[in-house]
C-alpha cells in the first residue's frame, strides 16, 4: 500500500508522509501541538488503517507555500530495502550515501534528480561505507569482516565496482562482521563488529575499532554487545557510543590527537526513560544533543541533552524499526532518517507499508555537524 498527499489549502500532491499520531487522537481535522509549542499547524487525516498510527497531511501556514520553521514534514525519498542503515551525507557532492546490510548494496541518493544509484560489494553483509577525502569515487566500507576500498561511480549503478582488501579484523572468529561505523575528527575510520554474521546472534563477541591513516585496524573495546551509532562532541573531548544489547549510550573521554577513549559511563538508558525497543544509529546537532534511531519497535527519533540526559523532543515515524540518523542538506537542517523491514511478514508490512524506505524529515529547527571523509 502506498500514500498519496494532497495539501488541502494548495491542491498541490506530493510524497509526503506527514506526522504519524497516536490513532486515540485522530480526528478529521484537528489542530497539532508538539512539545513546547514549537511547532504547529492543522493536519488532515489520510488513513486509519495502519496500526495504532493515523498517517496525517500538513497544511502549509506560510502563504507563499515554502517550508518554514513552523512546520513539520516527513517525506519518502527512496526504497523499500530491507535493511537501510548507515546513512552518510557526502557535504562536497550534496548526496546521501547509505547501505542495505544483508543485500550487501550501497547506495547513494541524489536530492538534486531525486535519483539512487547502487552498487554491490560482495565481501560481505555491508554494516557501514564512507567516502575517501580528495578521492573521486573513491570509498571505505565495512563489509563481513574484510575493511575493503570501493572504485565506483554513483552515477550509474554497477553490480561490479573496483573492490580491494585494505585489512581484515575478526579472524579469530567466524561469527561477526561489521555494522555501524563513522570518522573521526582527525579523519581516522571508527567502526564495530558485532555476532551477527548469519541469522545466529552471538552476545558481547564484538570489537570497536579504529583504523589508522595506513588503514591498519586497532581494537579500542572488547566484548561489545551490538555496537552501533556513534559521534563525538562539539569540542572533540567526548565520544558517545551506542551498544544496543544493554539499550544504553555511553559517553568517553576522548583524546582526539591520540585517538583513545577513557572512563566510560552511561549518558542514556533506554531502561531507565521507559522507552520502548533499542538505540540504534545516532548524529549530533550544533547543539550538542545527540539524535538516536529507536529500532525493534522504537518507532521514533528522539532528540537527547547528553549532559542532562533529558529527552527534548520526540519524532515519530510511520514505521516499528527505525535504524539510523544523519543531517544533511546543504544548510545540514535536514533529517534523513534510515528504516527496515527485517524480518517482517507480508502481513506485518502490510500494516507498515513504508517500512525500508529512507525518508527525509524537514522543519526541525535545528543544524546538524558535518560528517566527515575517511582520510588514508
Amino acid at each position: 500500500m502506498d500514500f498519496s498527499f494532497t495539501n488541502i489549502k494548495t491542491g498541490i500532491k506530493k510524497n509526503l508522509v506527514g506526522l504519524a499520531i497516536p490513532k486515540k487522537s485522530c480526528s478529521s481535522v484537528f489542530d497539532f501541538y508538539l512539545p513546547k509549542n514549537k511547532y504547529s499547524g492543522t493536519l488532515t487525516v489520510l488513513d486509519t488503517d495502519y496500526s495504532n498510527y493515523c498517517v496525517v497531511s500538513w497544511v502549509e501556514p506560510r502563504e507563499d507555500h515554502s517550508r518554514g520553521q513552523d512546520e513539520l514534514v516527513i517525506e519518502k525519498i527512496s526504497g523499500p530495502y530491507y535493511l537501510a542503515e548507515a546513512p552518510h551525507w557526502d557535504i562536497t557532492h550534496q548526496v546521501l550515501y547509505f547501505v542495505d546490510i544483508d543485500n550487501c548494496k550501497f547506495y547513494r541518493y541524489n536530492p538534486a534528480t531525486n535519483e539512487t544509484t547502487g552498487t554491490t560489494i560482495k565481501n560481505g553483509k555491508v554494516g557501514v561505507v564512507v567516502p575517501v577525502a580528495g578521492k573521486n569515487n573513491t570509498f571505505v566500507a565495512g563489509s563481513g569482516t574484510d575493511f575493503v576500498q570501493v572504485i565506483w561511480d554513483p552515477e550509474t549503478d554497477n553490480d561490479n565496482p573496483g573492490i580491494s582488501v585494505l585489512s581484515r579484523v575478526d579472524v579469530h572468529t567466524n561469527v561477526t562482521r561489521y555494522n555501524d561505523g563513522k570518522v573521526d575528527p582527525k579523519g581516522r575510520f571508527w567502526a564495530g563488529t558485532i555476532g551477527s554474521r548469519t541469522s545466529t546472534f552471538y552476545p558481547n563477541a564484538g570489537t570497536l575499532y579504529r583504523f589508522e591513516n595506513d588503514s591498519s585496524p586497532v581494537g579500542i573495546l572488547g566484548e561489545a554487545d551490538m555496537s552501533n551509532g556513534m559521534v563525538w562532541s562539539n569540542d572533540n573531548k567526548t565520544f558517545y557510543w551506542i551498544d544496543s544489547g544493554p539499550r544504553n549510550v555511553y559517553g568517553f573521554d576522548y583524546d582526539m590527537e591520540c585517538g583513545t577513549i577513557e572512563n566510560k559511563r552511561v549518558v542514556f538508558s533506554f531502561e531507565e526513560n521507559n522507552l520502548r525497543g533499542i538505540p540504534d544509529g545516532m548524529t549530533i546537532d550544533t547543539d550538542g544533543n545527540l539524535w538516536i534511531a529507536c529500532n525493534a519497535g522504537g518507532k521514533q527519533v528522539i532528540q537527547v541533552d547528553p549532559c542532562s540526559g533529558e529527552i527534548l523532543r520526540r519524532v515519530p515515524m510511520p514505521v516499528n524499526l527505525v535504524s539510523s540518523v544523519a543531517f544533511g542538506g546543504p544548510n545540514l537542517d535536514i533529517l534523513y532518517v534510515t528504516t527496515t523491514r527485517e524480518h517482517l511478514n507480508e502481513t506485518e508490512i502490510e500494516k507498515q507499508p513504508l517500512s525500508g524506505y529512507v525518508f527525509a524529515v524537514y522543519g526541525l529547527g535545528v543544524v546538524g555537524v558535518p560528517m566527515l571523509n575517511y582520510r588514508y
